[in-house]
């Protein structure tokens, strides 16, 4: 998702916090867990999503329960300790598998003894961890409404290093057990993102690459060109999944909103549609509003 912006007073003048609880989670059945920095929702057969509404991000982890062994994408924010939740949903072994290497996404990885991410460089340095200046503005002023878990200590808040036990490639299929997960390279939001789908279940794992809210478009190692042609290759699974299973905001949304999106970018890259101008962390930038979404790329 986004970095967070440059005057972070807005973030409390608007108090983004006040349209929660979104609509979306009022169907879908709630799973009581002891951690109340996050939130856990069963999502359709053996899916559950681990959310955490209290942070700007409004990160959302998928845990997937095969047969044999459960995955974690991704591990969210690092606020609270994901990994003693998800050992309250399942006992079978669990191993992460990341969309990409953004701290909002790896920061708890540290907690599980197998990782897998794509083979791409991005990932090699992932391992490294970040530092508390890579972390602290996502518990900045405006960035938590809700009360901070007991322990954490801002001037420690850091990503530290984990080891990736496998590194896996574009169309790789990754086994749970009676349920498999296929890789899909989608480049354009970060270099090593990528999207994972569920045939059998007929869902879409869309990480940063799609979600409903505003979806940035020239974050570091992201571009519009590349980002297009990456919509375009998962629009050739379409008629493989029904749902979209984003990383942030909002789980289980209809894939019709990925056609929009494509629709919408293409746009943009034509110079045309009407958008706003600001800034993130300085940059220039012009934000394109659709409604469910947004696009958000940076202004010449």
């Amino acid at each position: 998702m986004s970095l967070p912006p440059e005057d972070r007073s807005v973030l409390v003048a608007d108090k983004w916090w006040s349209k929660l609880p979104r609509p979306a989670y009022r169907n879908l059945k709630r799973v009581p867990v002891t951690d109340e920095w996050f939130e856990v929702y069963l999502v359709g057969r053996d899916t559950y999503i681990i959310y955490e509404p209290g942070q700007y991000e409004e990160a959302i982890s998928t845990l997937v329960i095969g047969g044999a062994r459960a995955t974690l994408i991704d591990t969210g924010c690092g606020i609270g300790n994901i990994g003693k939740v998800v050992d309250e949903i399942t006992d079978l072994p669990v191993f992460v598998v990341n969309t990409h290497a953004h701290n909002d996404h790896i920061a708890d990885n540290h907690r599980f003894k197998e990782i897998w991410m794509l083979d791409h460089p991005w990932s090699v340095e992932a391992q490294k961890g970040l530092p508390n200046s890579e972390m602290a503005h996502l518990v900045a002023k405006g960035m938590v409404w809700k009360p901070l878990p007991k322990g954490f200590v801002k001037e420690k808040y850091v990503v530290p290093p984990f080891k990736v036990a496998h590194f896996f490639r574009d169309g790789e299929e990754i086994d749970l057990g009676g349920r498999i997960l296929e890789v899909i390279h989608t480049p354009g939001h970060t270099p090593d993102s990528c999207c994972f789908l569920d045939r059998d279940h007929r869902l879409l794992f869309t990480g940063d690459m799609f979600y409903t809210g505003g979806i940035y478009t020239y974050l570091n190692g992201g571009d519009i060109p590349t980002f297009v042609k990456s919509y375009r290759k998962m629009l050739t699974y379409y008629d493989a999944f029904d749902r979209l299973m984003p990383s942030h905001n909002e789980p289980y949304v209809e894939k019709e909103l990925l056609k929009q999106v494509l629709k919408a970018v293409e746009d943009v890259a034509a110079g045309k549609g009407k958008y706003v101008e600001g800034k993130d962390m300085g940059i220039p930038i012009k934000k394109y509003d659709f409604g469910r979404f947004s696009i958000v790329a940076r202004a010449p």
